[in-house]
């Protein structure tokens, strides 16, 4: 006679739930994960082209719910200010746009102020967490040899640099940029307050005497940064993690059973 092993209903419960709540946390990692992709910000005229999944902001205000390059929309929101700033259309030198697996070739716009600063707040995004941040800058004037713009740029939290390009050229943070390098490379580091809220001020010093003067800008774009020396905390490491613990669990609920 063949005896099976029986497991009673209330042993298997912990089971099933442990199942349950796997399924939940898997769920909210992987949202998490979509979320934690590159937001990124084109600054043009309405109805202008912008890089895929790219959001267009064609002057002041507050825009919600950007999406990132996965067309996922997200918590985050960008808040515009400055005085007279309006958007024109920008054909870039092409050599000084970096390379990046979303092609950018499609920043083809700028917003402009002729005062002396522009301002931007991020908000939605992770408290007291690092990012990796893109300030581009860009100007027309046409007939303008040597520098067309200079920038002092403040990142809440973060970096301070200057900014300077001349006709047409595409200056990713404090360098102009190049076709044969990646986008990543010219990151700098900035962080969030506990609000989850990051702050970029751009100012005209006025050290260069051409028309107009002002701040000139094509995008920004930002995605949480992984910090040197510390255990990763982004959703896929969460993830691995989750892994092992859900089998050890489900191991020692196996032997109780």
């Amino acid at each position: 006679m063949v005896f099976e092993h029986y497991v009673p209903y209330a042993m298997k419960t912990p089971i099933l739930r442990l199942k349950l709540i796997t399924g939940i946390l898997l769920g909210a990692l992987l949202s998490a994960h979509a979320s934690a992709q590159l937001i990124g910000v084109d600054f043009g005229p309405s109805a202008s082209s912008t890089p895929n999944n790219w959001n267009l902001v064609s002057g002041a205000g507050t825009f919600t719910g950007l999406i990132d390059e996965e067309g996922a929309t997200t918590p985050v929101s960008i808040s515009v200010s400055g005085v007279g700033l309006t958007s024109f259309a920008l054909e870039l030198i092409p050599s000084t746009i970096p390379a990046w697996s979303n092609n950018l070739a499609s920043l083809t716009g700028s917003i402009f102020t002729f005062d002396t600063r522009a301002d931007f707040l991020l908000e939605g995004l992770q408290p007291n967490a690092a990012y990796d941040v893109w300030l581009f800058g860009a100007r027309d004037i046409e007939g303008r040899t040597g520098p067309a713009f200079e920038h002092t740029v403040s990142i809440g939290g973060g970096a301070s640099f200057v900014q300077v390009g001349a006709h047409r050229e595409l200056v990713s943070n404090s360098t102009v940029g190049s076709s044969a390098v990646n986008l990543n490379n010219y990151s700098v580091r900035g962080r969030t307050n506990g609000s989850g809220q990051m702050s970029i001020a751009v100012v005209d010093p006025g050290n260069l005497n051409i028309l107009g003067g002002g701040v000139y800008l094509a995008g920004v774009a930002l995605q949480p940064a992984i910090e040197p020396n510390a255990v990763p905390a982004s959703p896929l490491w969460s993830l691995l993690l989750l892994t092992g613990l859900i089998t050890l669990l489900a191991r020692k609920a196996n032997i109780r059973a």
